[in-house]
């Protein structure tokens, strides 16, 4: 389970508060396999969502970065880019071919876990880095 704490806090509210809801629909689908209710129309539409959810929060991300004139701007996007036209089609892709399956559900968000994880610790607190460099200018 992902458990929100300060470390993954950018400095940003709105990119906060967007990580802190994708925690929370990982959590909530998590919990619902836990506790046996993992259906195949539970699945397909709580990942819809979280799709849906985390496309827009990469847009308003990237849209913030182009804002504060973010250096690194180019390469954070073919982050995202990536996430969102390799590894989330492959994911979906594994999840239609086994029709949901527990293990499948599983191992999409395991994946999603480590890659939020990584992504928000590495190039996401990069912003938190810039923003106050910034200030001191």
């Amino acid at each position: 389970m992902l458990e929100w704490n300060e470390r993954y806090s950018v400095g940003v509210e709105s990119i906060d508060n967007a990580h802190k809801e994708i925690f929370s629909i990982v959590n909530r689908l998590r919990k619902a396999m836990r506790t046996g209710g993992n259906s195949k129309w539970t699945a397909s539409e709580a990942i819809k969502y979280l799709k849906s959810y985390t496309l827009k929060h990469f847009q308003d991300e990237e849209a913030y970065m182009l804002l504060i004139g973010f250096k690194d701007y180019e390469n954070h996007k073919i982050i995202h880019d990536g996430m969102r036209d390799k590894i989330i089609p492959r994911l979906y892709s594994y999840l239609e071919v086994s029709d949901y399956s527990d293990e499948s559900v599983e191992s999409f968000l395991t994946i999603c876990e480590k890659w939020l994880h990584k992504h928000i610790l590495g190039q996401d607190r990069e912003l938190l880095k810039y923003a106050v460099q910034e200030d001191e200018e």
